[in-house]
């Protein structure tokens, strides 16, 4: 059984804000891209916990930004590395990506200069450190969380749970 910590209403509020801000979508561009579905005012609220978010808007929420409803709540188990301190990434899955292609394109350089670094050359899977996520966030212009969370969006992350 996963042991997941109690969650306060603000850590999930933040959770929700990490989310948009992992698709990098202001709060306007939410409004615009859901065809009015989710005013700017109101998400905003959620984030700021100004206003409850009931489990069906919740539910509605996660679909339209296309997440599991407990990684939106921020009730995810934590797979962010193994007892080492690593993180393993499928490598074969940066092919199937359909990011923007400088996103993409910036994760398969940083990929490929860490494989030839280490002479790692299976092609496969990767195992980087958590400070090697520090320098892929600065490199992607992101928070570390937010380059986990997009990591993990994308299918990406071969981490066992802890």
């Amino acid at each position: 059984m996963i042991n997941v910590p109690e969650r306060s209403i603000e850590d999930i509020a933040a959770a929700i804000k990490s989310i948009r801000k992992s698709k990098n979508l202001t709060l306007r561009e939410v409004e615009i891209q859901s065809e009015g579905i989710w005013k700017a005012v109101v998400v905003g609220s959620y984030e700021r916990c100004d206003r409850a978010l009931s489990i069906k808007k919740a539910i509605s929420l996660a679909n339209f930004y296309q997440v599991p409803l407990d990684q939106l709540l921020g009730l995810a188990p934590e797979l962010i590395s193994k007892p080492d301190g690593r993180i393993t990434l499928d490598i074969r899955r940066t092919l199937q990506l359909k990011v923007p292609s400088t996103e993409i394109g910036i994760l398969q350089n940083f990929l490929t200069l860490l494989c030839a670094k280490r002479r790692d050359w299976n092609g496969e899977v990767l195992s980087i450190r958590n400070s090697d996520l520090t320098t892929l966030a600065l490199l992607l212009n992101r928070t570390e969380t937010t380059t986990y969370e997009w990591l993990a969006e994308n299918r990406l992350l071969l981490a066992t749970r802890t």
